[in-house]
């Protein structure tokens, strides 16, 4: 049981899609999939990449995915 939910430190990186906001992306097997901004990473080479939490009751975060990957969600 977990009664203390960790604290995210916030990063100003300019990028295309905010947190929380509804996206869309292929996942491995080519399905197009709907999730929401979870988190996002800037690596050392200026590429930004993402955090996708897909899922409602039971949530998954996929991690690693590119920006050029991710579609503009329904609003």
């Amino acid at each position: 049981m977990c009664l203390f939910k960790r604290k995210k430190k916030e990063i100003t990186i300019d990028s295309k899609y905010k947190i929380k906001e509804s996206v869309r992306f292929r996942d491995r097997k080519g399905e197009l999939s709907n999730g929401f901004i979870y988190d996002i990473h800037q690596k050392s080479d200026g590429t930004i990449i993402y955090d996708v939490q897909i899922g409602g009751e039971c949530p998954v975060v996929i991690d690693g995915i590119p920006e050029d990957k991710i579609i503009p969600g329904k609003k």
